[in-house]
């Protein structure tokens, strides 16, 4: 966005997808004086059904052998991590903790040696292992089982989207609009990009 043009984009949603599009927009386009960034929802927070959610970071449901989803995820654990070593993080609600990845010993059988068994993500992240005998004697009760403990990030998201929409009002490019959009034809002329 180099040239003089203006890139008026619209974002449906005043939720945690909403919001964290727009904030990485403008930090993509952060030179880009002559963009503009409107946010139109029915709600924000506080009522926003992301508000009584939490987030925890792990690639799922997704083809982790997609080396643009693998950025996508790194991106998304890199910007968590920052937040959450950042004076912001307990306001914020981001914290880290340890997430079990667990597998059906009849899958395969992981060994500490063998990088085939590592699922794609993990080298994305700060620390990961295989769990270890005792570990997973603790679930026991879900049959005969192995897997991996990894560093990953919680975001408590009715105190992470009041920082996000709080960031984004501070920037002169981003306004707010609460209304229903029934259709994006309603919206044509308005925006370059929906």
């Amino acid at each position: 966005m180099s040239d003089s043009r203006s890139y008026r984009v619209i974002i449906i949603g005043g939720g945690i997808i909403g919001l964290t599009t727009a904030c990485t927009l403008l930090k993509e386009y952060a030179s880009a004086d002559k963009l503009q960034l409107t946010i139109i929802s029915t709600t924000f927070s506080p009522e926003t059904t992301g508000d009584v959610s939490a987030g925890y970071w792990e690639p799922y449901g997704v083809n982790l052998n997609d080396e643009r989803m693998l950025r996508w995820a790194r991106y998304t654990y890199d910007v968590f991590m920052q937040e959450f070593v950042s004076t912001k993080a307990a306001q914020a609600g981001v914290m880290q903790m340890p997430g079990h990845i667990l597998k059906s010993q009849n899958d395969q059988q992981i060994s500490e040696n063998d990088d085939s068994t590592v699922p794609s993500f993990l080298p994305l992240v700060r620390h990961y292992r295989v769990l270890k005998n005792p570990e997973i004697r603790m679930f026991d009760h879900l049959g005969p089982v192995t897997g991996f403990v990894m560093s990953s990030v919680v975001t408590e998201v009715r105190r992470y989207l009041p920082q996000l929409q709080r960031f984004l009002e501070c920037d002169p490019r981003v306004k707010f609009v609460k209304k229903k959009v029934q259709s994006f034809s309603e919206l044509k002329g308005e925006a370059d990009i929906i």
